[in-house]
């Protein structure tokens, strides 16, 4: 069973600016002594240590006046520290420590504000008090009896006096565990039942996404195949265009040949016609110096006329056929430009 073993009082209301201790045995304990000794002292410093808050309890007004008093009023460098050592080699307290020393300390520089310890590592009030609950130990248990507490309990009705039976031995402390776990209990199920309304929110979203996405699917799938037959048809376009590119490249060489043919004989008709022109020339010189060849000359002359005649109609034929070439020519240049445009859109 866990008891208190020590208690060490440093600057707490009459113990003085020196380190007091005070060894307990086993069993039941008495503290005697005249009054204004100090012997409730020694409890308030106990429920102090436990982490009592109320200034009421601890039999003072504020907790400046827990600060023990010396001539000076300053309290700004003044400290209490109270220290509560309990036997635990039964593990009633859950420490694996044979002693578990808890230790409260108030500096007044921070009046009220309080540092909690044990075994010398700093934790929490409520870790405090919930270790101090599972062994029925915590400051506001009846384990702890103060001055004038015995008369109060005799004036108590039978529901008040079975209320402090159940904090004796403990019931009180389960009960709380009870209320909270409750408590714990109903706020869980209230979070279970928005987090459900929340999982059907999510579901529907997830429905609404999952169309959405289908509907994302279907349209890259008709966008995919749109752009497939855009490509199909531009490539049919192309080679259309490519043929036709050719055919026109052959007709141009063919042109180009008879162009050339073309020219090769108007140079040869040229050619004549100077010839022609030149062996005029000389017939008429002929004539004037030979009477006798005249009519001789007159019917070469005439006959050197009609063929200068025939090969200025040959002359025009070629002239006409190279317009009608380049006539042509143009219209096909037209008509590709005029197919290209309609390619392009």
């Amino acid at each position: 069973m866990v008891y208190i073993k020590k208690l060490d009082v440093f600057g707490f209301k009459s113990f003085g600016s020196k380190n007091i201790s005070l060894n307990f045995q086993k069993g039941l304990i008495a503290v005697t002594g005249p009054n204004g000794s100090g012997k409730s002292n020694i409890l308030d410093a106990i429920i102090f240590a436990l982490g009592e808050n109320s200034p009421k309890a601890l039999r003072v007004d504020k907790f400046q006046s827990l600060f023990h008093d010396s001539s000076s009023n300053d309290n700004s460098h003044k400290i209490v520290k109270v220290s509560v050592t309990f036997d635990n080699e039964d593990r009633g307290i859950p420490v694996d420590d044979n002693l578990v020393t808890i230790t409260r300390e108030m500096s007044g520089v921070n009046t009220g504000e309080s540092q909690y310890y044990l075994n010398k590592k700093k934790v929490s009030r409520n870790n405090i008090l919930e270790l101090l609950e599972i062994v029925v130990a915590s400051p506001n248990k009846l384990n702890i009896v103060q001055q004038g507490m015995i008369t109060r309990i005799s004036e108590l009705n039978s529901d008040e006096r079975r209320k402090i039976i159940e904090d004796i031995v403990g019931l009180s402390y389960f009960d709380e565990k009870k209320d909270q776990a409750y408590k714990q209990l109903e706020e869980s199920d209230r979070r279970l039942e928005i987090a459900l309304a929340k999982m059907d929110e999510v579901r529907n979203r997830i429905d609404e996404l999952e169309g959405e996405r289908n509907d994302q699917h279907r349209y890259l799938q008709i966008e995919s195949e749109i752009n497939r037959l855009k490509s199909i048809k531009l490539s049919g376009s192309l080679n259309n265009l490519t043929k036709n590119i050719s055919e026109f490249n052959e007709e141009q060489k063919f042109k180009e040949i008879k162009s050339q043919e073309v020219s090769k004989k108007l140079e040869e008709v040229t050619t004549q016609t100077e010839n022609l022109s030149q062996e005029k020339k000389q017939f008429l010189v002929q004539a004037n110096s030979a009477s006798s060849e005249r009519i001789k000359n007159e019917k070469r002359l005439s006959t050197v006329a009609y063929e200068y005649e025939r090969n200025r109609a040959t002359i025009k034929e070629a002239e006409h056929y190279f317009d009608q070439l380049n006539q042509k020519e143009k219209t096909n240049e037209i008509e590709q430009k005029t197919f290209r445009e309609k390619e392009i859109e």
